[in-house]
């Protein structure tokens, strides 16, 4: 009889064991996989400076481990306690935005206190307005920027805003790569007004203007 309670005692023990360790939901970066982020059209050429992406402001509404759902028309939104990001959404956004600029622009992403004296710098800080998911319809990013030189003769500080919408088929991989492509694509706007060009216009995107700072 002992030996039968031992057994069930080191079986009740595996058990929570495994429970303890089984992952609580799915996780989702906003980082593209390697083979979706290869650069349009070839390898960049290498830019004659480096860009420092700063911390990136969020709402507080989406400030929030889980993938947060809006309901069109409606005030009322759904915290996914299954559908988890990776990391903070902040950070998740900054590093996605860097990993695009730096492969755009062929140039390094550095810390702009560690940046050696005199090396010409593009700092870039983006304050997300509006991070919405419908489920099956659309995400949207609304965001203001801020892109302020050192060491660039010439360049002037700007301040811009614009939105990103991208339509979604239904499934949480499909909310997540649509909110991929609307960061892509306003990456592809900053990266145009850091090389001093056009951005080139692209599906769902609105450029809503910019002034000097």
């Amino acid at each position: 009889m002992r030996l039968v309670k031992i057994l069930a005692a080191a079986a009740a023990a595996t058990t929570l064991a495994a429970c303890a360790s089984a992952p609580s939901g799915q996780y989702y970066t906003l980082l593209p996989d390697a083979a979706s982020s290869a650069a349009p059209g070839g390898e960049p050429g290498r830019a004659s400076f480096a860009i420092s992406v700063q911390p990136v402001e969020i709402p507080a509404q989406v400030d929030r481990p889980q993938l947060v759902l809006s309901q069109a028309g409606s005030a009322q939104v759904t915290l996914l306690n299954e559908s988890l990001w990776a990391a903070p959404l902040a950070d998740e956004i900054r590093n996605a935005l860097s990993s695009d600029l730096t492969r755009r622009l062929g140039a390094l992403d550095i810390a702009r206190q560690s940046a050696p004296s005199g090396v010409p710098l593009w700092s870039v800080s983006m304050t997300v307005r509006r991070f919405e998911s419908i489920y099956g319809r659309q995400a949207v990013l609304d965001a203001t920027w801020r892109l302020a030189p050192s060491n660039l003769a010439g360049a002037r500080s700007m301040v811009c805003a614009g939105q990103a919408m991208v339509e979604v088929g239904p499934g949480m991989p499909a909310l997540v790569q649509g909110h991929q492509q609307a960061l892509q694509r306003l990456a592809g706007v900053i990266a145009a007004q850091l090389r001093g060009v056009a951005p080139e216009p692209a599906p769902g995107v609105v450029l809503k203007g910019c002034a000097g700072a």
